[in-house]
């Protein structure tokens, strides 16, 4: 019988410890300039020429106004994720302009003059503009048979059909700085969804696809939080695994869990702290254990040197298999604060 990959195995026991949340501001990919706090959004996509628009959807099988609908999904995403973020205040102005001819392509960018009336006329320093977007489905099905016997051993074919559908989305992103005069950020994104249906014939199993609207408003709200991320510092969500078990300490070590659990942070300290003080080199498990869990409460209170320090003492003194892990994680976070820290200036992070 072959052994487990160390890597998988550490998957698999973590997957049965409890876990915990906590909120962390991750980074953005870009560094936007410090003059620019409030963003205007619009909506620079709309194809100027919609007959050809239509025709394509024609040939696509895409419903009426979906780009449209799917656009100001895109505008809803974005808006999302930068209301989650410390670094802006944002604008949706529901501005709608006609930009590039198909709606594939960017159009030249707009005038300067335009931009500084939009700043104006919302109060903002910079504008972030969708300038095309494009969406394409498709969906196919398969036979598929399969044999089976009765209980007298006739054989049986049975015949069905597994369908797939491939929605995606192509957005093009420009963020203008008009103190500046530069276009700061030029950007295009493409993303998709895949879902697949099933039925007894061709048309039950596409038929049983989720509507393409609906998919491609999703994907389309999503890459709007993806660029939401490009360019602001967002605050999202992280698990973190602990031990609520250890041979010889069951009772403690459920009592700190339930400390824990209870969000009462110095309890559950003192309790793992008690069971690393008795159980000491004698019972390097159990120790290691606590020590570990005294790293995830350290980090849980935004101390990330601490938490370090724990995780390194639960892997080189007790020899921690997930602490050797976690060493990495608290390092990478270390690094994501000072970028962070970075793109938040003048603010309290």
């Amino acid at each position: 019988m072959k052994t487990l990959a160390p890597l998988l195995l550490l998957l698999l026991l973590g997957s049965c410890m409890p876990s915990t949340s906590l909120r962390v501001l991750q980074s953005a990919q870009l560094t936007v300039p410090e003059h620019i706090n409030t963003i205007a959004l619009i909506d620079r996509s709309k194809p100027s020429n919609g007959w050809l628009n239509a025709l394509e959807g024609l040939f696509t099988g895409e419903a009426i106004g979906q780009d449209r609908r799917s656009r100001q999904e895109a505008v809803n995403g974005l808006t999302n994720a930068l209301t989650r973020t410390p670094r802006f205040t944002v604008k949706n102005t529901g501005i709608e302009m006609a930009g590039s001819k198909a709606g594939g392509n960017m159009a030249r960018p707009l005038d300067w003059a335009e931009i500084e009336k939009i700043c104006r006329d919302y109060g903002t320093d910079a504008v972030v503009a969708i300038e095309s977007f494009d969406s394409d489905n498709s969906a196919s099905a398969t036979r598929q048979t399969t044999k089976r016997k009765d209980k007298s051993g006739k054989e049986y074919i049975d015949i069905s059909y597994n369908s797939r559908q491939r929605t995606g989305v192509h957005i093009g992103w420009r963020t203008y700085d008009p103190k500046r005069k530069i276009i700061f950020d030029e950007y295009v994104t493409d993303d998709y969804l895949e879902r697949t249906g099933r039925g007894d014939t061709e048309r039950a199993a596409l038929s049983n696809l989720p509507s393409q609207v609906s998919v491609t408003r999703d994907v389309a709200f999503n890459v709007g939080i993806e660029y939401g991320a490009r360019i602001a510092p967002l605050y999202v969500y992280v698990s973190r695994s602990y031990y609520n078990k250890a041979k010889g300490f069951k009772a403690e070590m459920k009592q700190a869990a339930r400390y824990f659990e209870a969000k009462n942070m110095e309890q559950a300290t003192n309790e793992w702290k008690k069971i690393i003080a008795k159980a000491g080199m004698t019972h390097k498990k159990a120790a290691g254990r606590a020590t570990y869990n005294m790293a995830v409460a350290a980090e849980v209170n935004g101390n990330l040197e601490i938490a370090l320090d724990w995780a390194q003492k639960a892997w080189t003194a007790y020899g921690n298999k997930q602490a050797r892990y976690y060493i990495n994680t608290i390092k990478d976070r270390q690094n994501d604060s000072r970028k962070v820290a970075s793109q938040m200036p003048g603010k309290k992070v």
